[in-house]
């Protein structure tokens, strides 16, 4: 029987695909019910959140119905949290895989992301539903410039995500900093609100977040009646392409470190 070469880039597809069906079991389980857990999971703080924020301040953006607003924001957030702290916990949660020569420590951070992506279409496509439902206003300004600022934010992600798998496994309080951290930038990164809204020095400061860059090309972009005009890209680059650099080379360069470890 002649043997069958494959090419690298079939051998991580391959890997990639395996491991994201493992990721899908160990997850979510072998019952039904489980898929609806993560998507419940993934939508109540945007419904409590966009409950309470819709009571307290209904009126102040005209056109705009708040629920929708706010889930925009933190269906944004809830993704780019989640692939973060998957790829912190990728390696550790896998090792006992990379004893088989085809797994690399790199093919189960993005197995994660992945699956991070599908949950958070599995919710956003739950919200359009119940926004349909009871009726929200949930037209799209302009549906292309809100997918290019999703997809950048996934590769923000990623590449911060990266970063922090190498960081996070030589460094055993790095993952807790990060994870500490994601509690604070829930509140300043224009989530329940816009940059437009606030005080100038205030927004002079919130600024310096890059989260509030990606939130704020999502909303500028999905209401009609908001702009981009504080969206800096020159800084979105920087905050994406560097992390991804410095993350993919500290990665080449310990890789057998990591396998070791």
């Amino acid at each position: 029987m002649k043997a069958v070469h494959r090419s690298s880039f079939e051998i991580f597809s391959s890997v990639v695909s395996a491991l994201f069906l493992r990721e899908i079991q160990t997850r979510f389980g072998t019952k039904k019910g489980g898929y609806f857990w993560a998507l419940f999971d993934a939508m109540l703080m945007v419904l409590i959140f966009a409950g309470l924020k819709s009571l307290v301040a209904e009126k102040s953006m005209p056109g705009i119905d708040f629920p929708v607003f706010l889930a925009s924001g933190f269906l944004a957030f809830f993704m780019f949290k989640n692939i973060v702290n998957g790829a912190m916990g990728a390696f550790s949660a896998n090792a006992a895989l990379f004893n088989y020569r085809q797994v690399r420590p790199f093919d189960t951070l993005v197995s994660r992301v992945l699956v991070e992506i599908l949950v958070s279409t599995m919710a956003t496509l739950a919200f359009i539903g119940i926004g349909l439902y009871f009726e929200f206003n949930i037209a799209v300004k302009d549906f292309s410039m809100v997918i290019l600022a999703v997809a950048w934010l996934v590769l923000f992600a990623f590449g911060f995500g990266l970063f922090s798998a190498v960081m996070a496994t030589f460094f055993e309080n790095y993952a807790k900093i990060v994870q500490v951290i994601m509690t604070p930038l829930l509140f300043i990164s224009a989530l329940m609100y816009t940059v437009e809204s606030l005080p100038q020095a205030l927004r002079e400061v919130i600024l310096y977040n890059p989260l509030v860059h990606f939130i704020e090309m999502i909303h500028g972009n999905f209401f009609t009646t908001l702009t981009t005009e504080y969206v800096d890209y020159t800084y979105m680059f920087f905050w994406t392409f560097i992390p991804l650099f410095a993350g993919l080379y500290l990665y080449r360069a310990s890789e057998k470190r990591i396998i070791s470890t």
